[in-house]
C-alpha cells in the first residue's frame, strides 16, 4: 500500500455529539449519570450497555422508532469541533486515504455527514451494521487497503476505542475534546498509544510526524 490510511472515529472527535448520545441512552436509562455514560467508552459501548444495572424503561415499538427518528435527527445537527473540518480536508488533500471507524448505526451516521458536507472526504464508512465490534471493523479496513500496520493510524477519544485498536495492533491518536480526558487516558499503558493533542493543530502535526 503506498498511500497511508488514517481511520477517524466519529462522535468526540470530528462530531461534538457526545451529549445527545448521553441523552438518548438515558430515556433508555433513567436515572444514568453523566459519568456512568463516560464509563460505558471505557470499553465497547455494545458490550458495556448490556452491563447497565439500572432497570430500562419499557417501551413500545412505536416509542423506540420515535425516540430513534428523534435522536437521528437531532444528531443530524450536531457541529463540528472548531478546527476539524479543514484537518479533514488537508488530510484528503495531501493524498491520505480517510475511513471511519464509528460505533453509530447507519441512521445516526450518513445523516451528519450528508448535512456537514464531508461524506466525500472519507473512502470507507464502517458503522455498527458492519460489525458492533471495531477491532473486527479494524481488520476488514486494513484487508480491504491491504495495509500493513505502519500504514494506518486511528483517531479517537476514549479509552474503549484505545482498548480495541490495541487488540488490531493500531496505532492511535487519542484526542482530549471528546468524551475522555487524560484521567481516564492515564488509567493503564498500551503500546498502541502514540500521542494524546489538544488541539486539531497539534492533531495534523502528530499524524504527520507518524507517517515521516
Amino acid at each position: 500500500m503506498k498511500k497511508k490510511l488514517i481511520i477517524f472515529d466519529m462522535d468526540g472527535v470530528i462530531f461534538d455529539s457526545i451529549e445527545e448520545s448521553r441523552k438518548t441512552v438515558a430515556k433508555q436509562y433513567p436515572g444514568l449519570t453523566p459519568e456512568m455514560h463516560k464509563e460505558l467508552l471505557t470499553g465497547n459501548f455494545h458490550e458495556e450497555i448490556k452491563k447497565i444495572t439500572i432497570p430500562k424503561k419499557i417501551e413500545t415499538e412505536e416509542e423506540v422508532k420515535i425516540r430513534q427518528e428523534e435522536y437521528s435527527k437531532i444528531k443530524s445537527k450536531s457541529p463540528m469541533y472548531a478546527g476539524v473540518e479543514g484537518l479533514l480536508i488537508k488530510l484528503h488533500d495531501l493524498g491520505y486515504i480517510l475511513a471511519l471507524n464509528t460505533s453509530a448505526f447507519s441512521r445516526n451516521t450518513l445523516p451528519i455527514l450528508e448535512n456537514s458536507k464531508i461524506t466525500h472526504l472519507f473512502d470507507t464508512v464502517a458503522t455498527a451494521e458492519l460489525s458492533k465490534s471495531k477491532t473486527e471493523k479494524f481488520e476488514m479496513i486494513k484487508d480491504k487497503y491491504t495495509a500493513t500496520e505502519e500504514n494506518v493510524l486511528f483517531v479517537t477519544d476514549t479509552l474503549g476505542d484505545l482498548r480495541e485498536a490495541d487488540e488490531a495492533n493500531i496505532s492511535t491518536v487519542l484526542v482530549t475534546w471528546g468524551a475522555h480526558d487524560r484521567s481516564y487516558f492515564d488509567r493503564e499503558k498500551h503500546n498502541n498509544l502514540i500521542g494524546i493533542v489538544d488541539t486539531p493543530e497539534e492533531l495534523i502535526d502528530s499524524i504527520t510526524n507518524y507517517f515521516k
